[in-house]
């Protein structure tokens, strides 16, 4: 299938989608409404889920800091789970069938992956490296990210030098909007369009640009929009 992805020229963009950028409702709403518009591909694989399960109610779910320490520490009920579950079955839909990355797990990949990579990182780092010899054998000119918030653990330097490039959200987002202003302008529309359950202004999307660190793209819509740039504050949900 033909791809117009900006950050590939010739190939296409693939970005692992770690656990801690799915779980934020706001974020992963934006991040799969660039998606959608054609600018990535977005992919995880069956162990990023079940972190995502695992940690949904305390993300998602909690309403305040007690209700979110307290459901740290206990096991997922049963509609906890279920709701992930839900909010994943639209990821997957939104992302088509090719979303689940195989073979992670296995010696031939996880080898691989760079020593200082955390060893609770490893399955990411490692599917990384699955769709990146994927396309060094088709002999295409795909480009693999990692998208996390945790580069500390991903040793960004380390994987850079065997080919992937683990980048936050907020870099991720300012390099597609640098290399497709017009396509980010449709995704961000989009995005404030569709979320009317709690309703989603413009203020709000600068906002969730600027704790997630997307300055640039926040600096520019600040201006297209006429808003100052918000305080930071605690990254959106």
């Amino acid at each position: 299938m033909p791809t117009d992805h900006p950050l590939s020229p010739g190939g296409a963009t693939l970005a692992i989608l770690d656990a801690n950028v799915l779980l934020p409702p706001r974020l992963s709403d934006l991040l799969f409404d660039l998606a959608l518009e054609g600018l990535y591909h977005p992919r995880w694989t069956l162990a990023i889920e079940s972190e995502f399960i695992s940690h949904f109610a305390e993300v998602v779910l909690a309403k305040d800091k007690k209700e979110r320490k307290a459901m740290k520490a206990a096991a997922a009920t049963p509609e906890q789970i279920n709701k992930a579950k839900r909010r994943l079955q639209c990821f997957r839909g939104a992302a088509g069938p090719a979303y689940e990355v195989l073979l992670y797990d296995k010696h031939e990949y996880q080898s691989k992956v760079p020593l200082q990579v955390h060893a609770g990182d490893v399955h990411v780092a490692s599917a990384a490296l699955v769709l990146q010899t994927l396309a060094q054998e088709e002999g295409v000119a795909d480009r693999v990210f990692v998208v996390s918030d945790n580069l500390a653990h991903l040793a960004v330097h380390a994987m850079a030098a065997i080919g992937v490039s683990v980048v936050s959200p907020g870099n991720f987002i300012d390099l597609l909007n640098a290399a497709a202003p017009a396509r980010v302008d449709n995704a961000l529309q989009k995005t404030i369009r569709d979320l009317e359950a709690p309703p989603f202004s413009q203020e709000d999307l600068l906002r969730l640009l600027v704790n997630r660190g997307a300055k640039d793209t926040a600096t520019l819509y600040g201006a297209i929009w006429g808003l100052k740039m918000v305080p930071s504050s605690p990254p959106a949900k």
